[in-house]
């Protein structure tokens, strides 16, 4: 395998891992929606005030960049090693 093979192979792995983890954080959210409805309901008690917001604001952009590096990889490769 040439060094450029290799380095097209990270930037998929690495594309798929981050899409991987925009996906837990995604689901962490969704699982969230309850909980956080139920907290807003709990009226005279002193409640945490945790926000999914975060969980999807690092869901959405994590899910695109490693779609991006997973299937452009070769053109990421391309941009690296220009003379291959």
């Amino acid at each position: 395998m040439k060094a450029s093979e290799i380095f097209g192979l990270v930037v998929r792995v690495a594309g798929f891992l981050i899409i991987i983890y925009g996906l837990w954080n995604l689901w962490a959210g969704v699982e969230g929606i309850p909980e956080s409805l139920l907290e807003k309901v709990k009226v005279g008690e002193q409640t945490q005030d945790t926000s999914i917001f975060a969980y999807f604001a690092f869901a959405i952009p994590s899910v695109a960049f490693g779609a991006f590096c997973l299937f452009c990889a070769d053109w990421i490769t391309n941009l690296v090693y220009r003379n291959r």
